[in-house]
């Protein structure tokens, strides 16, 4: 195994699914949500190994579009991690060798979820985890492979309407992109919002990634409203920890937004 992999996160992967033996297991949380796991479904939905155990807030409502427009889908009780954490070394030494074998552990590990998802009759992987969906998509291009705003995007059928006015940040992806070069699938949430009519968008650029201290700085000083909308959970979290309080500002992930739209309806 090259130098830059970390062998112990290797290990831990292929023993339990998760890249540290101190994440909890994922059964408990997956039922305090109510969120269904292991069953029969068309789809199954890859959550993220760091998702799961520190926002899991964040998938009820995903859950909750889906059970409302009938789509059938369930979450795995183990979730191997796609390996993006091994990755970073090797980006920062820009090593070809290790960038390669990190692909190669890739597959290894999505590809045992996707053997599970077929087990369980599914034809569709939805990822909720962006840093996931360029791994997945690069390992197993033949295989259905969405980013959840596709999932959602399909079950608006007529147009909902909402008078608000928001702020939008789409993300950078500039880390995602080094993983492969699939881009993010981002049209699927414009196709969302041009499907809520009365709604205004700021769109927030981003000049700078979120995790550097001025692209943070842009993001917040960029917005204009008293709700923020995200669709990748760690610019949600930037954004979340640090806006200021005298802000205001109600900080979202999409599914959290479209469930409150669809209940205006």
């Amino acid at each position: 195994m090259h130098k830059l992999i970390d062998r112990s996160i290797v290990e831990n992967i292929r023993l339990t699914g998760k890249t540290s033996r101190e994440l909890p297991d994922r059964v408990p949380i997956l039922e305090k949500y109510d969120l269904p796991y292991d069953m029969p479904a068309d789809n199954v939905v890859i959550s993220g190994c760091q998702i799961l155990p520190a926002l899991p807030h964040l998938l009820a409502p995903l859950a909750r579009i889906f059970e409302s427009r009938g789509l059938s889908y369930t979450f795995l009780s183990t979730e191997y991690c796609c390996g993006n954490y091994l990755y970073r070394p090797a980006i920062k030494a820009k090593d070809e060798q290790a960038m390669a074998e990190c692909r190669e552990l890739s597959m290894e590990f999505t590809g045992r979820n996707i053997e599970q998802a077929k087990k369980l009759g599914a034809g569709r992987i939805i990822i909720f985890c962006s840093p996931c969906y360029p791994i997945y998509k690069h390992a197993f291009p033949e295989e259905n492979i969405v980013f959840y705003p596709a999932a959602i995007n399909e079950l608006i059928g007529s147009p909902l309407y909402l008078d608000q006015k928001i702020d939008y940040y789409p993300g950078c992806y500039r880390l995602h992109k080094k993983f492969s070069s699939v881009p993010m699938d981002l049209e699927s949430t414009n196709e969302i919002l041009g499907k809520i009519k009365g709604l205004e968008v700021n769109r927030i650029g981003a000049p700078k990634c979120c995790y550097h201290p001025e692209g943070l700085s842009h993001m917040i000083e960029a917005v204009r409203t008293k709700t923020m909308l995200h669709v990748c959970t760690g610019c949600y979290s930037q954004a979340l920890g640090n806006m200021p309080d005298d802000k205001s500002v109600d900080v979202l992930m999409l599914p959290e937004f479209v469930e409150r739209a669809m209940a205006h309806q």
